[in-house]
C-alpha cells in the first residue's frame, strides 16, 4: 500500500459581492492532499483517504480525483516506510 503527497492547483470560487470592492483578479488556490494512491492514470491520480482492504468494502471511503495537469509536486512512499513498525523494547 502506498500514501501520496500532492501539492496541486484547483479552481476558486468567490460570492460576486466581492466584485463590489475589489475588481475580479483571476488566479487559482494551491492545494495540498495526503492519501492512499488508488490508482493513477495518463490523466488523473485518485486518492483515497480511509482505506479497508477487508474484501466486503471498496477500498477508500472518500476518493479525490485530481487531474494531473494540475498537479505541482507528487510524492508517494511505501506505508511500511513511512511507518515503520516499532520493535519492542526488551527489559
Amino acid at each position: 500500500m502506498k500514501l501520496a503527497y500532492i501539492r496541486w492547483k484547483d479552481a476558486v470560487s468567490e460570492e460576486a459581492s466581492a466584485a463590489l470592492s475589489q475588481p475580479a483578479r483571476a488566479g487559482l488556490v494551491e492545494l495540498q492532499e495526503v492519501g492512499f494512491l488508488l490508482d493513477e492514470t495518463d490523466e488523473a491520480v485518485v486518492i483515497g483517504m480511509e482505506i479497508n482492504e477487508d474484501d466486503s468494502v471498496q477500498p477508500g471511503r472518500w476518493r479525490l480525483h485530481i487531474p494531473k495537469v494540475s498537479i505541482q509536486e507528487m510524492r508517494v512512499i511505501d506505508v511500511e516506510k513511512a511507518f515503520p513498525k516499532r520493535r519492542k523494547k526488551s527489559t
